[in-house]
């Protein structure tokens, strides 16, 4: 997530580059079509043009719309999570000893760990493998690449470690909680009023991670998002051609054509490469949720909380991408 002022225009411009080199050579190809001859004053009527980018504009904006609500959805989801997480580690250490106190906060944070994890999987339909995204991630780097989550949850406790072997970590830590929970409740350790909140927040923990596997495994609709993209380029591959005979018949020169052409089709494409990248919020692209520094935010407070000394450093912003 970008946490600076604004994207610099460059930096956009960089990103949203290719698309201005196929709109300025489609446009050169529109001029020459137009004339030069077998083909000379080869143009479409400007009315298709009009049309078909009044159309384009309500679908574009529908398609966005959605995907900022996924992506907004997200972000509320690990608020919830946050929540969660302090109101668990203040009953943990109001009304449990010390020492399994840590033990129950350990897991909660191995257990925000595998979640984590688990989001940055990559998925077939997400964008992070598009060349303009890989270009772009040199300016910043997301903490699930450059560790494993083996070694992540060795440092937590040394049974969070065996549980990474299962396909679903995050799930089998959340059960053995509920275990840890259940066993304190039957031996006295736990009044039942305090059992019955930990419960909830529990329930509260799988509604979130299952409201997060919602959004990751399935994605923004496939026969949505295939239109939009296809319209978009129809669009901006007929528009060079509607724009060379208009102004040809201003009078203003023809030559005009490959700017105006650019930059409509560079607003347009560029509208649809953001949402696009905008749609799955947890892969790790400058836009979406930045799981990793809340994750490591709450365990830098958690463990505080517990008063240990050896307690991980906050994940900075680089370059202005929060992740």
């Amino acid at each position: 997530m970008h946490v600076g002022r604004s994207y610099r225009v460059v930096e956009f411009a960089m990103w949203s580059r290719r698309s201005v080199v196929y709109m300025v050579l489609l446009s050169l190809l529109a001029i020459a079509l137009f004339l030069l001859p077998p083909i000379q004053g080869f143009a479409l009527p400007w009315q298709v043009v009009v049309m078909l980018g009044t159309t384009v504009s309500l679908v574009a904006g529908f398609k966005n719309s959605q995907v900022l609500g996924r992506s907004a959805e997200g972000l509320q989801a690990f608020a919830q999570i946050a929540a969660t997480s302090r109101m668990l580690a203040g009953f943990c250490r109001g009304f449990c000893e010390p020492q399994v106190a840590k033990i129950l906060i350990h897991r909660h944070i191995a257990w925000l760990t595998a979640l984590r994890f688990g989001l940055r999987r990559p998925m077939p339909w997400e964008s992070m493998s598009r060349r303009a995204n890989i270009e772009y991630r040199r300016r910043y780097h997301i903490l699930e690449d450059t560790t494993n989550l083996n070694a992540e949850l060795a440092r937590l406790a040394p049974e969070a470690a065996k549980v990474s072997d299962g396909t679903r970590p995050e799930i089998d830590l959340l059960s053995r909680q509920a275990e840890a929970f259940n066993a304190l409740f039957r031996a006295g350790s736990l009044p039942p009023q305090i059992y019955v909140e930990l419960t909830k927040l529990l329930r509260d923990c799988h509604d979130q991670q299952a409201r997060c596997d919602r959004i990751k495994n399935n994605p923004y609709p496939r026969q949505y998002a295939i239109v939009s993209a296809m319209l978009v380029w129809c669009f901006c591959t007929f528009l060079p051609f509607g724009v060379v005979a208009l102004f040809s018949e201003m009078g203003i020169g023809i030559w005009l054509a490959v700017p105006f052409s650019t930059l409509i089709g560079w607003m347009y494409m560029s509208l649809d490469q953001v949402g696009e990248s905008t749609s799955n919020p947890f892969e790790g692209n400058a836009n979406d949720v930045p799981i990793s520094q809340i994750c490591r935010d709450l365990e830098i407070e958690l463990r505080t909380l517990l008063g240990e000394s050896e307690i991980p450093k906050p994940l900075p912003a680089i370059n202005g991408i929060a992740t």
